[in-house]
């Protein structure tokens, strides 16, 4: 058997590779790696292979672990860092598309709970059945395994070439693995993952993985972020106000703005009030895309606490067969373009992320110059974006895998390309925060009861100081027709409504309310087909006014916690329906996300899905 240990941490593997083990010294915890979830993925199927242990040898200060792959090796090093451990995984095998790393790890003699950070977070208890689940849209580059003593953090170091795998088995309870991709470009490239052993509970794991992103240079401050971008200042307090992508002849946006601000809304972002595409020449639902006129823009401008802001719908852009539009459009290496979104009959392809900046460079210089802050589609559900374009001088004239993909887009969505305007994009990414302002669209309700998962939040426990997590701009406090709400497959809830749902998560989380007050928007007929109509909001509708009621008392407070740390979350009641958060001010909000009252010691009664300010 071999070992490395400290005096807080001690790992053995065997002297074939195989059952090897973690120790957690101070908490008195071991952590086994599950040999039958350690496999990987070739390019010929789907069916995940086994990775049988193929030796164990020590260099220097490092244990090398290593599997047997198709056609090579899977080489894990391992080395001691004072309080945990870091391990390179290094694939010599091109016939191979994913590796996990490091793997799943299991508490000795109990079934975990994990802590995923799948939408605001999950604290994913499961339910006894087997299954599991590939997906990319994990929030941040962190997972904790939880047991009754202690709890096992796990950072994937490397931000690109990865997915989150989550899945249950009734032997081991739930678990999640990093499964590191090949690089369509690249091909395998050495990956680090850090394991922290930790307290158990959900504030602790946060805690440190944000202490890691600090320690990298990977988190930026209100403060920081507001020294080079003072227009921030007006985000704290703000309503998030969606106003459709359609154009809406019939709204007057100007006097609709004045209405607001008479209601109590001091800051207000509309968005989009422009839709900024390389062609207008397209309907939605049947309507043109959104455009105010500069008269009309200017109008909502003059309106005190009025920011304007766009689509910012760069990421793709219709083929009409000129060189002006074939000429950003990313390439496949069989030199094909990347078909993406699709409405009606009209298809669209992805777009190469430096002439992405290159387009937004030249329309704030334009058309967009005028604009306050700016919401970009999908471009944070990105983890980097390839090109294979060898005539694309603004990449060198190379191919670009996801690695540099991530840097353009930390680009697209930086100061260096959007000034002192407020930023936004689809999808709340850690590794984007640095660059953006506001991630949306990854959001769920608060859940409590007997549940696969319970949502935490686990963004704002990392991220409050440093970026908002909104909704996604259809799922708006008022009711809309086309995206009503909805559980998802694990039983999540998401949609537009719900209105004192997501009240009491914003409440809770720090976060600002989002709320369609007036405009046009599209809706689908049929999905399948792509089949869309169109539909108005108006302030007056019943669904609007109840919204509003229920977001302004959320904004006035974010305009007092949101520039702080959350300093830590706690289930009040063993059903999870009583939940409470502190900020740094020492400002603590206790709410019940549940549909009946609760009644504790230590706060009394709660009214159903309801929030209350408690200061410490």
């Amino acid at each position: 058997m071999l070992e490395l240990h400290n005096n807080l941490i001690h790992l053995t593997v065997n002297d074939d590779g195989s059952t090897l083990t973690i120790a957690d010294l101070y908490r008195n915890v071991t952590w086994r790696l599950d040999e039958e979830r350690l496999n990987c993925l070739t390019g010929a199927g789907t069916a995940r292979i086994p990775l049988p242990a193929a030796g164990v040898r020590r260099e220097g200060d490092t244990l090398v672990v290593e599997r047997a792959l198709p056609g090579g090796i899977a080489r894990y090093t391992w080395q001691l860092l004072p309080d945990g451990l870091e391990v390179t995984l290094d694939v010599t095998s091109d016939d191979v598309t994913a590796v996990p790393l490091p793997g799943v790890f299991v508490p000795k003699g109990e079934l975990p709970r994990v802590l995923l950070p799948l939408h605001q977070g999950q604290l994913f208890r499961g339910d006894g059945e087997d299954w599991e689940e590939t997906s990319h849209r994990w929030q941040m580059t962190m997972v904790a395994v939880l047991a009754t003593r202690g709890g096992l953090l796990t950072v994937q170091e490397t931000v690109s070439n990865w997915l989150g795998v989550m899945g249950e088995t009734a032997a081991d309870g739930p678990y999640f693995y990093f499964d590191q991709q090949r690089c369509n470009v690249h091909g395998w490239f050495a990956r680090q993952a850090r394991l922290y052993p930790v307290d158990t509970g959900i504030t602790a794991a946060a805690k440190r993985y944000r202490t890691r992103l600090i320690e990298r240079g990977e988190f930026m401050s209100w403060a920081e972020k507001l020294a080079r971008k003072p227009i921030l200042e007006k985000l704290f307090g703000a309503l998030i106000a969606f106003t459709g992508y359609n154009a809406a002849p019939e709204i007057d946006f100007a006097a609709d703005a004045q209405r607001l601000r008479d209601y109590g809304f001091e800051t207000v972002l509309y968005y989009p009030l422009r839709m900024c595409q390389r062609t207008l020449d397209f309907k939605m639902g049947g309507d043109d895309p959104v455009w105010l006129s500069d008269d009309e823009l200017g109008r909502v401008k003059a309106v005190d606490g009025a920011l304007v802001g766009p689509w910012g719908w760069e990421i793709e852009w219709l083929d009409d067969g000129s060189v002006e539009a074939r000429r950003g459009l990313a390439g496949n290496a069989d030199g094909s373009f990347q078909p993406n979104w699709r409405i009606d009959q009209q298809q669209w392809y992805n777009v190469c992320t430096p002439y992405q900046i290159e387009q937004m460079e030249k329309r704030f210089a334009g058309d967009m110059a005028a604009m306050d802050w700016i919401h970009y589609d999908v471009n944070a559900w990105r983890q980097g974006a390839e090109c294979h374009r060898a005539d694309h001088d603004l990449h060198g004239g190379r191919p670009i895998g996801d690695r540099e993909g991530v840097d353009y887009t930390r680009r697209l969505l930086g100061p260096e390309t959007n000034g002192n305007r407020i930023v936004s994009s689809e999808n709340f990414a850690g590794w984007y925060t640095p660059a953006y302002d506001i991630g949306g669209s990854s959001k769920v309700h608060a859940g409590w009861g007997n549940r696969r998962l319970i949502p935490v939040p686990l963004t704002m426990l990392v991220f409050h100081d440093s970026c908002v997590h909104n909704w996604w701009e259809i799922n708006t406090y008022n009711e809309t027709p086309g995206f009503g709400c909805r559980e998802d497959g694990l039983g999540l809830v998401t949609g537009a409504g719900m209105g004192e749902k997501k009240a009491v998560t914003d409440a809770l989380y720090g976060c600002p309310p989002n709320v369609f007050p007036f405009g046009r928007q599209y809706a689908w007929v049929d999905v399948a087909s792509r089949r869309t109509f169109s539909y108005c909001i108006r302030l007056n509708d019943a669904s609007v006014q109840h919204a509003l009621q229920l977001a302004l008392p959320v904004a006035r407070l974010h305009r007092k916690i949101g520039r702080e740390e959350m300093v830590s979350f706690e289930f009040v009641t063993d059903d999870y329906s009583v939940q409470s958060t502190v900020f740094a001010g020492g400002t603590r909000i206790v709410a019940n996300v549940s549909d009946r009252p609760r009644r504790t010691d230590r706060y009394g009664l709660l009214a159903p899905n309801n929030w209350r300010v408690v200061e410490e």
